[in-house]
């Protein structure tokens, strides 16, 4: 497990979320497009039975793409919650010396999204993953 400083502008995202929603949050991290929000499992429909306008609030707050996800203690599972969003196909683990490879396959229209503006994204999934699991590698099946 990997140690996690939270800044004041995670903690007011944190703030919001949980006042908006109602739910308690797992994880939120942000690059400099997206919010990414993580609850718990079995939460998410939780969430929006509370408040089905959510998204558009937060984002509408934050002025950043906003994503919910819901974890999982599944690392394929939180994968593909992670990556729900893009239209996941499969999701490729290789186990080797105690380090992780993830390669995920997405919907052909969707795999720069995936990775974001130079990679952000997909740098914001990695972390996202590698605070519960651990993992060397995570990439988009090309």
């Amino acid at each position: 497990m990997k140690e996690v400083t939270i800044d004041n502008k995670i903690m007011g995202y944190i703030a919001l979320f949980e006042r908006i929603g109602r739910v308690e949050l797992r994880e939120c991290l942000e690059n400099e497009d997206m919010v990414l929000f993580i609850v718990g499992e079995r939460k998410l429909a939780e969430l929006f039975k509370r408040n089905s306008n959510i998204i558009s609030e937060l984002k509408e707050r934050v002025n950043k793409h906003i994503l919910v996800a819901e974890s999982s203690r599944d690392l394929v599972t939180y994968v593909k919650n992670l990556f729900f969003r893009f239209g996941v196909k499969e999701v490729i683990v290789t186990w080797k010396e105690g380090q992780t490879d993830i390669l995920v396959a997405v919907d052909q229209g969707e795999i720069g999204k995936a990775i974001g503006k130079e990679g952000r994204n997909i740098k914001l999934f990695r972390e996202a993953l590698s605070r519960g699991f651990n993992i060397k590698s995570l990439n988009i099946k090309q």
